[in-house]
């Protein structure tokens, strides 16, 4: 490309919309796994794809069937709730300070940094950050694409759970 060329660009509405509802879906996987396995069930990457999503986390050790169940469960149980998707941008020192907030471990982020909450109003969380009903929530930093309601994700199944065992 260069500064003067005539270009068409097109959203493909479908495959924007099915990349949106699986990356809203990570959000809640990542929520539930904390909520299931623990406070020290970190993400450590994802892949979001029309298709499909793969969530990569680190946890003390691998979840049961019962587990995965509850997790499965628990991701249905907020599409059905059609929560509110909502996102802002908010200094990054007041973001961090959110109850319960979500970062990658290790990444960088801008100042300020988008924060994405599944349930209530970012606005809300910034205005009493340290209200401990916001651990219940989804709260992430992320630059992503979104839905605007739970509900429009669809449907929600686990397909496959696969440990890796780190090597010493």
């Amino acid at each position: 490309l260069h500064v003067g060329t005539v270009v068409d660009a097109r959203v493909e509405a479908d495959r924007h919309a099915a990349i949106e509802s699986n990356h809203t879906a990570t959000h809640l996987l990542n929520r539930a796994l904390r909520s299931t396995l623990g406070e020290h069930c970190d993400q450590r990457g994802s892949l979001v794809a029309p298709d499909r999503l793969r969530f990569d986390y680190a946890a003390r050790e691998a979840a049961s069937t019962e587990q995965l169940s509850d997790i499965e469960r628990a991701v249905r149980a907020d599409i059905a709730a059609g929560l509110v998707v909502d996102a802002a941008e908010l200094p990054l020192e007041m973001a961090q300070g959110i109850t319960g907030v979500r970062a990658i471990f290790g990444e960088q982020y801008p100042d300020p940094v988008r924060v994405v909450c599944v349930g209530a109003p970012v606005a809300e969380l910034a205005a009493t950050p340290d209200n401990a009903a916001w651990r219940k929530l989804s709260t992430e930093f992320c630059g992503g694409t979104h839905r605007a309601d739970t509900i429009d994700i669809g449907d929600f199944i686990l397909m496959q759970e696969q440990s890796v065992a780190a090597g010493i």
